[in-house]
C-alpha cells in the first residue's frame, strides 16, 4: 500500500456539494490522505470570488461522515471548516474544485474555486485550486485529463518547498489525458474583459432581466499565460497571492514629487 502524502485534507468547491468535479476530487483525495473532509456549498456559488457572509447567517447540513453542505459561499466553507469544524484538528491541505470550466486570467478574480483556496491560504493552510477546461461549444465536459493527472500534479506541488501566503491555481486542458504535453508554470496574465457582455431578455410576463456572458479573447497570445498554456495542452500551474499591489507603480508614486 502506498504511503499517504498528508494526514487530513479538506475539499471545497464553488459548483456545489453534488457537482461531479468534487466527487472526482474526493476519489483522488482518498488516495493521498488518511482523512478526507468535504465542506462545500449546498448550491452552485460560481463567480462569487472570496466573498464571505458577514451580514447574514448561514445554515449547514451534514450529508455524511465528515461531509457538510453549507448554504453560503466557497470562502464561507473554508472559513467554517478551518475555524470551527476542524479547529482542533486542522487540515494539512485544502483542495478546491475540481471546477467545471476554466479559471484563467480574469476568471481567476471572479472564481469561487480560487476564492476558497485563497481563504484557506490566508488562514495558514496550504491550498490548491483545480479546474477542468471545457470547450466553448456547450459539449459535455471531458473530465479525463483531470481524472488521470490530478493526483500526480498534487503530489508534485506538495513536494515543493512551502511558501508563505501562496496558493496554486491549476487548470487542466480540454484534451484527452494522452494529449497532455506536460506541466507549465504560468502567470495569470493581463485582464481582458472586452468580450464581457450584458445580455438583456424578458421573462414570460414581460419583465426585464439580464445575463452576464463572457468569452475568452484568444487573440492576445503569451506562452507563459494560463490560457495560452492550457490551450496548448499543458497543465497550467500559477502561484497566486492575495497581495495585489503593483510594486513597479508603487515605487514610481513614491518618487513622484507631485504627491
Amino acid at each position: 500500500m502506498l504511503e499517504k502524502l498528508v494526514n487530513r485534507v479538506l475539499l471545497v468547491n464553488d459548483d456545489g456539494f453534488d457537482a461531479p468535479g468534487i466527487k472526482l476530487l474526493q476519489e483522488v483525495a482518498k488516495k493521498i490522505a488518511h482523512e478526507v473532509w468535504v465542506v462545500a456549498p449546498a448550491i452552485d456559488q460560481s463567480g462569487v470570488s472570496c466573498s464571505v457572509s458577514l451580514k447574514t447567517p448561514f445554515r449547514v447540513v451534514q450529508r455524511g461522515k465528515q461531509e457538510f453542505a453549507v448554504y453560503g459561499t466557497p470562502a464561507d466553507c473554508s472559513l467554517f471548516a478551518i475555524k470551527y469544524l476542524m479547529a482542533n484538528n486542522l487540515p494539512n491541505l485544502v483542495l478546491s474544485g475540481i471546477n467545471n470550466g476554466s479559471n484563467v486570467g480574469f476568471e481567476t478574480v471572479l472564481s469561487g474555486t480560487v476564492g476558497a483556496a485563497m481563504m484557506a491560504m490566508t488562514l495558514g493552510i496550504p491550498a490548491i485550486a483545480l479546474s477542468q477546461l471545457t470547450s466553448e461549444d456547450n459539449q459535455p465536459t471531458d473530465w479525463s485529463c483531470a481524472k488521470h493527472h490530478a493526483q500526480t500534479v498534487i503530489a508534485k506541488l506538495l513536494s515543493l518547498p512551502s511558501a508563505q501566503n501562496i496558493c496554486f491555481n491549476v487548470n487542466f486542458p480540454a484534451c484527452t489525458a494522452q494529449q497532455i504535453k506536460g506541466l507549465k508554470i504560468t502567470k495569470q496574465g493581463n485582464s481582458d474583459v472586452s468580450r464581457f457582455m450584458v445580455i438583456p431578455t424578458q421573462d414570460p410576463e414581460g419583465n426585464d432581466y439580464f445575463w452576464f456572458r463572457a468569452k475568452r479573447n484568444l487573440q492576445i497570445l503569451d506562452d507563459n499565460k494560463e490560457l495560452d498554456a492550457a490551450n496548448a495542452n499543458f497543465i497550467a500551474i500559477t502561484p497566486l497571492g492575495y497581495e495585489r499591489t503593483d510594486y513597479a507603480f508603487y515605487e514610481k508614486l513614491l518618487n513622484t514629487s507631485n504627491l
